[in-house]
């Protein structure tokens, strides 16, 4: 078999100068370092309210010695729609920026600089604000944008839609504005208006027609296959009202493509979600959840979670789930729809709302309405009072939701196998008054330590008044590391914007208020230290083994941009890149790529037999405290497709193609899979030394588990061309039972790899 590996993985890395560059993408885990855009509400169309490539802040540098705030960016009027950013726009006349978008309830729109404070770059009015007196709205005084717009980042437009008050009437307008200049284009502004088939009282001719003065436009809008959807609900359950979903062609807003009314047949069902924008998935669904009406489970949709087919141009139920207890709730005005949906990688819905019980729905049978609501896939009393806002991490192997309720902690509810724990695994050390939060979770990919919580919370029981941003340790919410008021005079954050998310953004964070101004934090000083060190397939932390891949995570390591390995003529792998080193004991180790934040390093085979070892990395000359770690002989981690160290192996079938689900092995074929944390190897293989014949095989017996069993090794070493990696040829058992998600360890001496590595096997 030895032809067989080799020419599988030479066709893989046939060029040496590519090899690094492949390993990069292919088999680090490491993001790209691009900068992250914010386009949507809550992060995404799954609605989340996480992002996951924050390669700046983390649990070392957020501190109030080394963070706080930049600056405020003064505005006319509240702001309640989350901050959208996008990164190198080019403004005429004004250079290129980072910008960051801020939309108000005085109906203003300001393109300001992202890292400066500074003037805006642009500013429109789009119009007189509608006076909150008589809507039942207590904590405004104006209606103008109250929902977050969308950016088109491929056509350089933002969508937005504003409410104005003309001729002693309410109307909303949905506007395109170009991103760079804030000009109209594709038609825009267009009047909001429409109607649908209805026998509720005020229909004609079968139709019952929008009225804009009974509707409040809360959750943030979707751009979802060239429509944007709106959605509207009511002000505080006044009038004559109903939830209704429409939508415009985003290349030529004057044109409606549908209009979907929740409540044809009876009242109410409003969507408005603590003004979470409605989920989408990649078939082109649209989920979202509605507050008290009538429910029939035809055309009455109170009280619901749906979901909206879009394929045929108007939207169409075609699944739901409504508790069995929705009458009650509606007597209650325990509104179901208080918060919007969430979509999980793994096909399900996550939804919550006055009661504070979670759901968990699969999104394929959501089980329409059921006596017991026994359908459900998890329905558990999570919190009291008050599910408005969630995050939740998809953390690899045990994602995390986060809630809290009326007067009470910040509560975190980890995931063990397909469900919930039905208790907090961790809460935060301080309660908070009413449960408006903002919450985003900001994470460095596989990175758990710079992991953050950030929840913006008011000690009020009535109203939205001076708010706190907190940042808590992701993983255990009793660590604050750092909140606004930990040095009010200089980070203090004004009145709360309800519900709203602050934005995180390459090290900054945007955080709206409702005292006219938007408010930048941000690393005031940078130091360096190093957070973990982990193995670079795995993403675990812990022991080290000679010659293994890992990864150093921390602050100030390096050079902003990524910089790569350096190979000289004899196959060499440098130490020293970009200024950059790494010490094992004081000895240099060959680097992969260096970053701020990271750098990836083979561990020097002069750690063999030694208990502990410090590591330190060396920037321009300047050098990070010690980071001290044990030594194990291996530490076997499996490199997986998305770089989490979960999931899909980053595996070949037998003919050399990706085992996919769609493209599985057969049982009694061969399936090559890389991996690192080998330990010694015979004949000795420096650990800056690409591999080539003859191939260095572990000193230490290698075994592969796939589903269950025991498989034949046919090659275990080196993988020719690269260093730290070896290469496994293993035949699939043919008694194993085939799916899309068999398990396959690997053991290597008396090290086993990370759990939840799978392939596909038919």
């Amino acid at each position: 078999m030895r032809n067989y590996h080799k020419a599988a993985v030479w066709r893989l890395f046939s060029r040496p100068g590519a090899i690094f560059s492949v390993l990069l993408a292919a088999l680090v885990t490491t993001p790209t370092g691009a900068q992250v855009n914010v386009l949507t509400a809550n992060y995404g169309n799954a609605r989340t309210n996480a992002t996951l490539n924050e390669t700046v802040l983390n649990t070392l540098n957020v501190n109030a010695t080394q963070f706080g705030k930049l600056f405020s960016l003064p505005v006319g009027g509240y702001i309640n729609a989350q901050p959208l950013y996008v990164q190198n726009v080019a403004i005429p006349g004004k250079g290129t920026h980072n910008v960051v978008y801020v939309a108000t309830l005085h109906n203003d729109v300001y393109a300001f600089d992202a890292d400066t404070q500074a003037s805006p770059l642009w500013h429109v009015n789009l119009g007189p604000s509608v006076p909150a007196q008589g809507l039942d709205v207590a904590d405004l005084s104006e209606i103008g944008i109250l929902s977050t717009p969308v950016i088109d980042d491929t056509t350089g437009t933002i969508y937005v839609v504003a409410n104005t008050e003309e001729n002693s009437d309410s109307v909303y307008r949905l506007h395109a504005l170009d991103i760079a200049t804030g000009e109209e284009k594709f038609g825009g502004p267009t009047v909001i208006a429409g109607s649908a088939p209805s026998q509720n009282a005020g229909s004609q001719n079968g139709l019952y027609s929008f009225k804009a003065s009974n509707h409040l436009q809360r959750p943030g809008l979707l751009l979802l296959n060239n429509v944007v959807y709106i959605a509207f609900g009511s002000h505080n359950d006044t009038g004559d009202f109903h939830g209704w979903l429409m939508g415009y062609n985003a290349g030529n807003v004057q044109q409606q493509t549908s209009v979907f009314l929740t409540s044809a047949h009876g009242w109410g069902a409003s969507i408005w979600q603590g003004g979470r924008g409605p989920v989408a998935d990649e078939q082109g669904n649209i989920y979202v959840v509605t507050g008290n009406g009538s429910y029939d489970g035809t055309v009455d949709w109170g009280m619901s979670v749906m979901k909206l087919d879009t394929s045929s141009g108007t939207p169409t139920v075609t699944d739901w789930f409504t508790p069995d207890n929705w009458e009650a709730l509606d007597d209650l005005d325990s509104d179901f729809g208080s918060c919007g949906p969430v979509l999980t990688s793994s096909g399900t819905v996550i939804a919550g709302g006055k009661e504070g019980i979670l759901h968990v729905l699969d999104r394929q049978n959501m089980g329409h309405s059921q006596a017991g609501n026994g359908q459900v896939l998890q329905r558990f009393q999570a919190i009291g009072f008050g599910i408005f806002n969630m995050a939740y991490w998809e953390r690899p192997g045990s994602p995390i939701v986060y809630l809290r309720a009326y007067n009470d902690a910040v509560k975190a509810f980890r995931m063990t196998g397909s469900q919930f724990e039905t208790k907090p695994f961790s809460q935060s050390s301080f309660t908070a008054g009413l449960p408006f939060d903002g919450m985003a979770v900001s994470v460095d990919g596989a990175a758990q330590f710079s992991a953050i919580l950030w929840v913006t919370t008011t000690s009020n029981g009535d109203t939205s008044g001076p708010g706190v941003l907190h940042a808590l340790r992701a993983t255990d919410l009793s660590k604050e590391i750092w909140n606004s008021d930990m040095n009010a005079s200089r980070d203090g954050l004004g009145n709360l914007a309800k519900f709203t998310a602050p934005t995180i953004a390459n090290g900054k964070v945007y955080v709206p208020t409702f005292s006219n101004r938007l408010v930048v934090y941000g690393l005031i000083t940078q130091k360096k230290l190093i957070g973990d060190v982990v193995n670079s397939a795995s993403g675990l932390s812990g022991p080290v083994a000679p010659g293994e891949l890992v990864v150093v995570y921390g602050s100030g390591l390096g050079p902003s941009a990524l910089a790569g390995a350096q190979v000289d003529s004899a196959g060499h792998v440098s130490t020293n890149v970009a200024g950059t080193q790494v010490l094992f004991n004081n000895l240099a180790a060959p680097l992969i790529y260096t970053r701020a934040d990271q750098v990836a390093a083979i561990v020097p085979n002069a750690v063999e037999g030694q208990k502990t070892v410090t590591v330190q990395v060396k920037y321009n000359g300047q050098s990070s405290p010690t980071f001290s770690t044990s030594v194990a002989d291996t530490v076997p981690g499996i490199f997986t497709v998305d770089q989490t160290g979960q999931g899909q192996g980053a595996m070949l079938n037998q003919d050399t193609s990706p085992n996919t689900a769609a493209n599985p092995a057969t049982r009694g074929s061969i399936v090559v899979l890389w991996a690192t944390g080998q330990g010694q190897s015979d004949p000795d293989w420096a650990e800056d030394v690409l591999a080539s014949d003859p191939l260095p095989q572990p000193k230490n017996k290698v075994n592969v588990n796939i589903g269950g069993q025991w498989a034949q090794i046919l090659y275990a070493g080196a993988a020719p061309g690269l260093a730290g990696v070896i290469q496994v040829n293993a035949k699939v058992p043919y008694g194993i039972k085939p799916g899309s998600k068999v398990p396959v360890v690997l053991r290597i001496g008396e090290g086993l790899s990370q759990p939840g590595v799978t392939m596909a096997v038919q």
